[in-house]
């Protein structure tokens, strides 16, 4: 275990929830004994703006991610997955929301938006595994479209070979919402890991 390295790459804007899921990955290393490192970068992210961060634990020392090195490219929001996905390595898996909201950069640009599904085709050109599901329609109508980082939590938690088990995952997300808030949010992180138990059947069978 000492020699392992896991590398999650998370990319949205600002409001998505991404620092919380970032949070919950690193505190459910440090549980597992791992020894963590991230960083997170953010412009405008109270206005929508960019928002994309690194975690890494096991045998790491920096706390950024080279191209072509990330286990997991866990996108948000899909323009913004597009745009890191650089960062995935081949046999990585791309877990994407297909839910869009244009970044303001995007928007200043004057650049029409992609249609998603091209997106995704563009996606399958970086990572051998991708999966896109509407988190942000499935957290709607759980009551609260806010918890589609959850949704999105909760597929990664089922990536094969995840380093982090379900179980500690689910303690790291009680630490971060307390009830009567952590009944909801494990109802959507347990949808979530659902959808992607779904797409890994009909796609890779057992893997």
């Amino acid at each position: 275990m000492n020699k392992m390295e896991y590398q999650i790459f998370l990319a949205g804007v600002g409001g998505q929830g991404i620092l919380s899921v970032t949070d919950i990955l690193c505190n459910a290393a440090v549980e597992m004994g791992f020894t963590v490192r991230g960083s997170e970068t953010h412009g405008m992210s109270q206005r929508g703006g960019s928002v994309f961060s690194n975690v890494r634990f096991g045998n790491v020392h920096s706390p950024l991610i080279m191209e072509r090195t990330a286990d997991i490219l866990l996108g948000f929001e899909p323009a913004e997955a597009l745009r890191y996905a650089q960062f995935i390595k081949p046999a990585g898996y791309c877990l994407v929301n297909k839910h869009s909201i244009p970044s303001p950069s995007f928007i200043l640009s004057k650049d029409t938006y992609p249609e998603i599904n091209t997106i995704v085709t563009e996606l399958k050109l970086y990572s051998r595994y991708v999966f896109a599901q509407d988190a942000t329609k499935l957290a709607t109508e759980l009551g609260k479209p806010i918890m589609q980082n959850i949704i999105m939590l909760g597929s990664l938690s089922a990536v094969p070979d995840l380093p982090l088990t379900d179980n500690v995952l689910q303690m790291a997300l009680k630490q971060q919402f307390k009830e009567p808030f952590y009944k909801l949010n494990l109802e959507a992180y347990n949808l979530g890991r659902a959808k992607f138990e779904e797409y890994l059947a009909q796609n890779l069978g057992n893997p």
